[in-house]
């Protein structure tokens, strides 16, 4: 992917898995900035310090908070209205409350499996992310 200035904020309570979908994501890039908390309201702690990640990678069921409170957290704060947010899932049948005035969740993801799933998913989030700013860098330019 080239020289990569994102930062990650992956939000996962199962030590294994973060560690798997770390080196996921180390491994599609490796400059990239990736820091990891065990639980939503960690999260929160950290964005409500000043911390303002690029993206939000989350698990969709953990413990005390679930993935759908923690975006409405996030959503909640205008500062990070607009961070693209990925939540893994188990299964498609749960439906994501979004409330009246929110932006709806940006992209719900299989859990994956296999080292190989992993990288695909890394791989595709990192991508949709290089393809937001470019457009966004294109409206800046139109703009001035």
């Amino acid at each position: 992917m080239g020289v990569c200035a994102y930062s990650v904020l992956l939000v996962e309570d199962d030590a294994s898995f973060a560690r798997f979908m770390i080196g996921s994501f180390r491994d599609v890039e490796p400059k990239l900035d990736l820091f990891h908390v065990n639980s939503g309201y960690a999260a929160m702690s950290v964005i409500s310090s000043g911390f303002r990640p690029d993206l939000i990678v989350c698990e969709d069921r953990m413990s005390r908070m679930s993935g759908a409170e923690l975006l409405a957290s996030v959503r909640a704060d205008p500062s990070c209205q607009s961070v693209p947010f990925f939540m893994f899932t188990s299964s498609f049948t749960d439906d994501v409350p979004s409330a009246p005035g929110r932006q709806p969740l940006e992209v719900k993801l299989p859990r994956p499996t296999t080292y190989r799933e992993a990288l695909l998913l890394a791989n595709r989030i990192l991508a949709s992310v290089a393809q937001e700013a470019h457009l966004a860098e294109e409206a800046e330019a139109v703009a001035i």
